[in-house]
């Protein structure tokens, strides 16, 4: 988690004129754009995948609801000072990240300050209002933290884009926390005090997910986003406008309208009113390309190789997601898609099926969580086929927030000897709507303008 203050602040702060305040922050010295070598040069070195994190990540802080409109980083070597109630393994944590991230190569590099250097960097450890105090939030962001869980929080200070100071603290609870996960939200911190500021929800792998994973780390595409922010083509305060001029044509936030028209023509069998079904409460919400699957309760052995093979097709009907089956946690994930089996025998139907999703809505792009997925069943409960029918339908309507109503016996999928093969009907849709080109939180109202034209 981090947040970002212009030096202005500080200006306003000490002098109280409103006028410096406008000047300083309205009009950045040196922002610049990218010469057309050097573009064709970052075109090539960087895939979509990165481009698009970068814009998530680096053009966004959590909890705020608009974008920002510059870029952050340093020019220069920070330096790191560990302060507060540190342990031995906190200053070990820090050495590993600062390590860690060095082994990047980039134009900076990072150390501990000598105990008579003015440090650029302090990483403060303690409990939660210590913490609280250090990085001086207020009362109203201090009410809204979870104790029960760990804390971590950058706050970085710049001028014209280039950061000068940043501040970090982390809370963390006994109960839990393995020395793994206590370095990771170390080297999260540290990470995102260069200027990669923002979280997401899209790969629950990465570092910077918005949610607690134990196995999150910094991945490749972490350390791509990271390399991209310090290309010397990119300087500091470079904008928001000048990077979605220049990468238009990579970023699916740009021109959406147009790309998503595009694409719908490529899917003439694909109705447009199934594809509005598929909104949710007027935008539409997508899990993530990458989805964990785990399953719990009393299960027969025929449930996993259903979720097994309905995965496999899933995986083969859209290339853009990475469906895997992870089998039984060992305490119910705050992520993905969690079956629950469970056998009630007073229960008067002999199957129930129900799911709850959960949304997250702090980063740039609104995105589903988790779903939930409770299958109950009494004693009497015998047909197997309505128990794979259940956990097929409960997948893909996990997948795709349409009214389950929409489907009857054998509209949705067929069982066949060597898998499932889902209708075309709904693999198309499938497909259209984990395309890249329909963002998370595109708007129904959006859309209906798109098939209104399309119509004419």
């Amino acid at each position: 988690m981090m947040l970002f203050y212009r030096k202005s602040i500080l200006i306003f702060w000490i002098l109280g004129i409103n006028f410096l305040i406008i000047i300083a922050g309205c009009f950045p010295k040196h922002e610049s754009s990218i010469s057309e070598k050097n573009l064709k040069l970052l075109k090539g070195k960087y895939d979509i995948s990165t481009l698009n994190y970068f814009y998530e990540t680096v053009f966004h802080e959590d909890f705020n609801s608009e974008k920002r409109d510059n870029i952050s980083k340093w020019n220069s070597n920070p330096t790191i000072e560990i302060v507060g109630s540190q342990s031995s393994e906190d200053i070990a944590y820090v050495k590993q990240a600062i390590e860690q991230v060095n082994k990047i190569n980039l134009p900076i590099k990072l150390s501990l300050a000598d105990t008579n250097d003015s440090a650029s960097i302090s990483v403060f450890f303690g409990d939660l209002k210590s913490v609280c105090n250090f990085l001086k939030l207020d009362s109203a962001f201090t009410n809204d933290i979870d104790n029960s869980n760990h804390f971590g929080l950058a706050k970085s200070i710049n001028y014209d884009g280039v950061i000068e100071q940043a501040f970090i603290g982390i809370y963390f609870t006994e109960k839990e926390l393995t020395h793994s996960t206590r370095f990771k939200v170390v080297l999260e911190e540290i990470v995102q005090s260069l200027g990669v500021v923002g979280d997401s929800y899209n790969y629950p792998s990465s570092l910077f997910f918005e949610n607690y994973n134990p196995a999150k780390c910094l991945t490749t595409l972490d350390i791509d986003v990271l390399s991209l922010l310090y290309e010397p083509a990119i300087s500091a305060n470079y904008t928001r406008q000048l990077f979605e001029t220049n990468f238009f044509d990579k970023l699916y936030t740009i021109n959406t309208d147009q790309k998503i028209k595009n694409l719908l023509e490529k899917y003439p069998q694909v109705s447009l009113d199934d594809v509005e079904k598929c909104f949710t409460s007027g935008v539409l919400l997508k899990h993530p390309k990458e989805i964990q699957i785990y399953i719990s309760g009393s299960i027969q052995k025929e449930d996993s190789l259903t979720i097994e093979r309905a995965v496999l097709s899933l995986n083969k009907t859209s290339p853009n997601l990475n469906i895997k089956f992870a089998g039984l946690p060992d305490i119910e994930p705050a992520y993905g898609i969690v079956f629950v089996f469970q056998k009630l025998d007073k229960q008067n139907v002999s199957l129930r099926r129900t799911i709850e999703t959960t949304t997250g809505k702090n980063c740039m792009f609104q995105k589903l969580i988790k779903s939930k997925i409770v299958i109950s069943f009494n004693s009497n409960e015998k047909d197997e086929k309505l128990r794979q029918r259940s956990i097929i339908d409960g997948l893909y309507f996990s997948l795709m927030q349409i009214p389950q109503a929409q489907t009857r016996t054998n509209e949705l999928f067929t069982i066949k000897k060597n898998g499932i093969d889902f209708s075309p009907r709904y693999a198309n849709l499938f497909k259209l709507i984990y395309s890249d080109e329909f963002i998370d939180g595109f708007k129904l109202s959006d859309f209906k303008k798109i098939n209104f034209s399309m119509d004419k």
